[in-house]
């Protein structure tokens, strides 16, 4: 969990000491991450980074509710005046909008390979509602924490692993996957480090999920506004923004974005789109504009997605 002190080292776990569910896990990453940098998977807010050579100092930005899982190599994030090294074994869980920096060690021998993920609002939304009715309790995190860096356990490890391998079959993937994405997100955010999170939210209160459903109803629409969706929840535009925020790590403008941008990522996908027509679907006015975030949020240009991931179609007979 996320201590006071300024370096929060995960030591190392040897593989031959791993639990069978951690080493199928780290046997499943390797198999997907075939290639050197980015393996991205049909869900588009999972990936696998693999990195052969150190990465030395530099600088990213983290939003919303990540995480990440360490199989070979380590790296090191400094976030304000704490320090988490991850390596094999360990979880990190980051949440929030917020800069960092961080040194990433591999070699081609022992790789830096980690399967990445980011989970979605409305997920978080739900479980944390669901957790709430529980009266789900864990013992008081550090104030305003961000950041965590806890051993990977063999619930969590299996979560992972089923997932990674729905990714085998598109059927899987498409029915199992969601719900493998449902039960890490539960795990995660029931950890002592989120409790800050669990707090923001109380039993029976739905709104920011309501926020959310509306938002991805009328994520076309330019027009959309902060004070329209807040009157839709029944709160004022300033609580609205702020709680939307500390609550998912981005506003809900920038939420807004990630709707209409999995929404072109889908058309891509499923039904052979053009970019254009993608872009139109999703609400963007400007193809080029719309290029430009997607390669932003998905490392790749939209036809490239589409050619990499795309299921293979069938001939007809």
């Amino acid at each position: 969990m996320l201590t006071n002190s300024p370096v929060q080292a995960c030591h190392s776990v040897q593989t031959d000491s791993a639990s069978p569910a951690i080493a199928a896990l780290s046997d499943a990453v390797r198999k997907f991450a075939k290639t050197e940098g980015v393996t991205p998977s049909p869900l588009g807010s999972v990936w696998a980074l693999k990195l052969s050579e150190c990465l030395p100092y530099h600088r990213g930005r983290n939003k919303g509710l990540s995480v990440a899982v360490a199989v070979s190599g380590l790296k090191r994030v400094c976030l304000g005046d704490k320090q988490i090294v991850n390596d094999p074994g360990h979880v990190i869980a980051f949440h929030g909008d917020a800069s960092y920096s961080a040194v990433v060690e591999g070699t081609p021998a022992k790789p830096y390979l980690a399967l990445k993920l980011q989970l979605s609002p409305e997920l978080i939304a739900q479980t944390l509602v669901r957790l709430a009715e529980t009266d789900a309790h864990a013992s008081s995190p550090a104030k305003g924490a961000l950041i965590s860096c806890e051993p990977l356990d063999d619930e969590l490890a299996g979560s992972l692993l089923r997932l990674v391998t729905s990714f085998r079959d598109p059927a899987d993937c498409n029915v199992l996957a969601p719900l493998c994405l449902q039960e890490i997100c539960y795990r995660i955010l029931r950890s002592n480090a989120f409790g800050v999170l669990r707090s923001l939210v109380s039993a029976g209160d739905e709104r920011l999920v309501k926020a959310l459903r509306y938002i991805e109803a009328h994520a076309a629409r330019p027009d959309l506004t902060i004070a329209e969706i807040a009157a839709e929840v029944a709160m004022s535009p300033s609580h609205f923004a702020h709680g939307f925020t500390a609550l998912f790590g981005q506003s809900p403008l920038q939420y807004r974005k990630q709707v209409r941008l999995d929404r072109a990522r889908q058309h891509l996908l499923t039904s052979n789109a053009s970019v254009a027509r993608a872009a139109e679907a999703a609400g963007y006015a400007s193809t080029s504009h719309f290029t430009r975030d997607f390669k932003s949020s998905f490392g790749m240009a939209p036809r490239q997605y589409a050619e990499t991931l795309a299921p293979p179609r069938q001939n007809d007979t």
